[in-house]
């Protein structure tokens, strides 16, 4: 019989389901004392045997001594193919990667560790002399209880291979585990494929595309400074070792993974540059040295955060930047340059990259609907001046302001239940006038002129256009999505839609010439050859145009047919995805599908074979020759839009003096008042809850025209 006062190891069903101590006897004494029913079912915990519990833990044994044998074989044998078995020095033009040297500070370069943990979940591997007792504590060697079962299936859990059929197995109560919108990055850091790293002229080919696409309105690091340290890794076998024991390394890894990305032509199994991406990351110092670091340490995280960024990992993406935004406010970048007691250059260097690390910090928290990292009212640094040695940054100035612009919208108009109908509708005012602003200061050499077709346009200032247009309609966006949700109310009832107020209208006009002009831009880039085929930005801008055109084809019901508009947006679609891009072949089924709702007769097959004779939206169609591609090169539009964005090294006006003409028209100081009730419906609808996010918001609209279709 059971003393008093203790718990049986099988308890009875009521008591179990009461939770109350049990005797274990039948009937047990809690029975008898309250008149239960006394009855044990066969779900109760199974006892084991010491024997078997004993075999479980050898077979446990067993598997862990596997996984360390697994690992210590491949770190030899990375070793040994790392090393020349003649006893040469590597040679200068296709080294291949060593083991991680000892740095010229007498500190080792961390391979496998660092900041891999936001990105990586695989298996940790056992340390020093601790291999016997990793895994089951001593404590629960021969315990069968819950202790033991929790240990045993952590164990399990963490040595079990990460892949994509986890997600849809049952734990082991039966349940399944929710998908998660986390794009895992765990492929991309763990890439296998050794690397080699690019010849001094293929090195200065990647470089001068890097700086093509990213260095005019963003700023990375110091090109000069970058430029004379990778004509130092080439200079001879010794000088390259020591180079490759540095920080500096890693960058020049990073910075060549984001060049390959952009260089990309045919379809590739990975991501272009995604071994030597692996390698920066193997690289890569442990987060508590990355202050140690100094700034290069800023450079890396922003660089890593791009390339993330590029990939389709956003949300991993968010967590570098972030990291390299903290990092930069804790190294004093932030500070106004008067207060950064160094150099000139270095602190116009500084300053350079806190804006480039702020502003991704904002795109990325207003793309995934997230805070953003830092508090606005405690940032007062200006922005960043005309500097001897350094291109002007009017480009980067416009860019941040678009930037804040967008996080504002996103913070202040969408998920902010606090504001009034009176405060929401000025600050759309105020936004859109910020806007119209940010649009007449782009410099002359940037401007485009919309009233006749585009034939070539600058990298950057169609980049700055874009995220100009794309600010405009996220700021107007959800006044258009409303009057498709009551066209879909009016059609349940049989009903016409009525028409919209006058303000209403021309805010939804406003939405539909950003769109238009968005895609005609992009359909230039994509005739020059100067649209990256992993290029995210470009692949949201063409995404968010065409899904307004989808919208204002389905209120406007006049057309048989898509705008010619909507047939750019496939064209850049399909060319995005022909190299690989599985987001963007996933954007072109997502606009396709929503084709179907408005005109289901609608092919767009047919428009693939004429991709390179359409013309620009609203313009007549002339037929041109198609451009010539190889790896090297874009095509032949490259090299003029390369010279046209070469006067953005020389010093123009001040950026205050800038007062370019905006080609654009809309109600930038129309009183919106009137129409306030009706402009904060289209925001705060509990009906059709919008978050200001591309992809969810179409998601929204879907579930709306699918019950008009169902």
């Amino acid at each position: 019989m059971t003393a008093s006062g203790s718990r049986s190891a099988n308890a009875c069903e009521s008591c179990r389901r009461r939770k109350v101590k049990c005797s274990g006897e039948q009937p047990c004494r809690s029975c008898i004392r309250h008149n239960w029913e006394c009855t044990f079912g066969n779900w109760g915990r199974r006892r084991y045997s010491e024997a078997h519990v004993q075999g479980l833990l050898d077979k446990i044994r067993s598997y862990e001594d596997q996984l360390a044998v697994q690992s210590d074989s491949g770190s030899v044998v990375r070793q040994q193919s790392e090393h020349d078995p003649g006893g040469h020095a590597p040679a200068v033009r296709h080294p291949a990667f060593i083991a991680p040297a000892p740095r010229p500070g007498g500190h080792a370069t961390p391979s496998t560790h660092g900041l891999q943990e936001p990105l990586s979940d695989g298996i940790p591997f056992p340390d020093g002399d601790d291999d016997d007792d990793a895994g089951i504590s001593p404590a629960t060697d021969l315990t069968s209880g819950p202790a033991f079962e929790s240990q045993v299936r952590s164990l399990l859990h963490q040595n079990r291979p990460c892949n994509s059929l986890n997600k849809m197995i049952p734990d082991h109560m039966g349940v399944d585990r929710p998908t998660s919108q986390w794009k895992s990055s765990q492929a991309l850091v763990n890439e296998a494929s050794a690397p080699m790293i690019p010849t001094l002229s293929e090195s200065q080919h990647l470089l001068d595309r890097f700086l093509f696409y990213l260095g005019v309105s963003q700023h990375f690091f110091d090109p000069r400074t970058f430029s004379d340290s990778m004509m130092l890794l080439f200079q001879s076998p010794e000088r390259q070792q020591y180079h490759m024991c540095t920080t500096w390394f890693t960058e020049y890894l990073l910075v060549m993974a984001m060049a390959k990305l952009m260089d990309v032509e045919e379809p590739t199994s990975q991501p272009p540059g995604a071994s030597l991406f692996a390698e920066a990351m193997r690289r890569l110092p442990h987060l508590h040295q990355l202050g140690e670091e100094g700034v290069i340490a800023v450079e890396i995280l922003t660089l890593i955060t791009t390339y993330l960024q590029w990939c389709d990992r956003k949300h991993d993406a968010y967590l570098y930047v972030g990291l390299a935004l903290r990092l930069a406010i804790a190294l004093g970048c932030n500070r106004p340059s008067g207060e950064q007691a160094c150099l000139p250059s270095e602190t116009a260097h500084r300053v350079r990259l806190w804006w480039t690390v702020y502003m991704l910090d904002r795109r990325l928290s207003s793309g995934l609907g997230l805070a953003a990292g830092a508090d606005e009212r405690q940032l007062c640094l200006e922005f960043p001046r005309h500097a001897i040695g350094f291109q002007s940054p009017i480009a980067l100035i416009i860019n941040v302001r678009i930037a804040r612009a967008t996080d504002d919208i996103m913070s202040s108009l969408y998920g902010n239940a606090s504001i009034t109908q009176n405060e929401l509708v000025r600050k759309i005012q105020i936004v859109l006038h910020d806007l119209y602003e940010t649009g007449r200061s782009l410099p002359a050499p940037l401007l485009l002129d919309f009233n006749r077709p585009l034939q070539t346009v600058t990298r950057t200032g169609a980049s700055l256009y874009l995220m100009l247009f794309q600010a405009i309609i996220l700021c107007v966006r959800p006044i258009l999505l409303q009057r498709v949700r009551q066209k879909v109310r009016r059609q349940a009832k049989q009903q016409p839609l009525e028409p919209a107020p006058p303000i209403l209208a021309c805010l939804c006009e406003t939405c539909n010439e950003a769109a238009t002009k968005s895609l005609s831009i992009l359909f230039a880039l994509q005739r020059q050859r100067i649209i990256p085929r992993y290029g995210f930005f470009d692949l949201d801008a063409t995404f968010s145009a065409a899904f307004i055109l989808v919208m204002v084809g389905f209120i406007g019901d006049s057309s048989t047919s898509p705008p010619p508009a909507l047939d750019q947006a496939f064209v850049v679609l399909r060319f995005l995805s022909r190299a690989g891009n599985l987001a963007a072949e996933q954007r072109l089924q997502d606009i396709l599908q929503s084709c179907l709702h408005v005109w289901p007769t609608y092919s767009a097959g047919d428009k693939q074979a004429n991709d390179s004779r359409q013309g620009p939206a609203g313009a007549s169609s002339t037929p041109s020759q198609p451009l010539p591609r190889s790896s090297t090169s874009p095509g032949t539009d490259y090299f003029h839009s390369t010279q046209e964005d070469s006067r953005l090294l020389e010093p123009w006006m001040h950026h205050d003096m800038a007062s370019g003409v905006f080609d654009m028209q809309g109600g930038w100081d129309m009183d919106l008042s009137g129409e306030a009730e009706g402009i904060y419906s289209s925001f705060y609808d509990p009906t059709l809850p919008l978050t200001g996010v591309d992809h969810t918001d179409w998601a929204e609209i879907e579930k709306v025209l699918r019950g008009l279709n169902a």
